[in-house]
């Protein structure tokens, strides 16, 4: 697992602060970090971030991009408007059925579509207009996607990408085509004409933007 750039010290004292008040919620992702036959969940503090801006923007429509087994679904969903929704897209199968099952115990599934399959077939097909965007998929599905997903968001809409700080990380031979994937996904998102944008130096690194009018 990829050490997040904020210290471990500081990351166990904010843990308790960071988790909306909600118990059943600190108990999922307690749970969901011991598994090993998953991916790790969105990390605690950019999910509070998310929920958060969430509720700031109160957007009637949210997208993701990389569902895994629903945690940063699920802090979106309880941010949302009484009538927002979230479609969410998922690759893999087996993570699609665990979601399934945390949106039920979470209680969101209503305010929550999941749609299974591959985000870099499903995304170009897309015509609805989002208000809120958070890329959390394949990283080298970043930058390809990028100019879609500016496409499919409304004006003053705000995209979040996660992980965008790979490039500063020392990271085995292995990871290197990744991150020069991101960082090339950095420049493009830098110099895009419709965005306004800034890298927040936690966790992994989040990407925030905001669609110009």
């Amino acid at each position: 697992m990829i050490a997040p750039l904020t210290p471990q010290n500081v990351m166990e004292y904010i843990k308790d602060f960071n988790a909306l008040g909600n118990q059943a919620l600190k108990n999922l992702i307690e749970e969901a970090n011991m598994r090993d036959d998953v991916l790790p969940p969105v990390q605690l503090e950019v999910g509070t971030l998310l929920h958060l801006l969430v509720f700031l923007q109160q957007p009637q429509s949210v997208l993701e991009l990389g569902t895994g087994i629903g945690i940063s679904t699920i802090f979106m969903a309880l941010g949302l408007p009484k009538k927002g929704r979230i479609t969410t897209i998922e690759k893999e199968e087996k993570f699609a059925t665990y979601a399934k099952k945390n949106f039920i115990r979470m209680e969101v599934s209503e305010k929550i579509n999941l749609v299974v399959g591959d985000v870099e077939q499903i995304v170009p097909t897309m015509t609805d207009s989002f208000d809120f965007i958070f890329q959390d998929s394949g990283k080298q599905t970043y930058l390809p996607l990028l100019d879609k997903l500016v496409t499919l968001l409304k004006p003053g809409g705000v995209l979040v990408f996660d992980d965008t700080l790979f490039p500063t990380f020392d990271l085995p031979e292995r990871n290197k085509r990744t991150q020069r994937a991101i960082h090339r996904f950095n420049l493009e998102v830098k110099s895009h004409p419709d965005l306004e944008s800034f890298i927040l130096p936690f966790a992994h690194g989040l990407t925030m933007a905001i669609k110009k009018d």
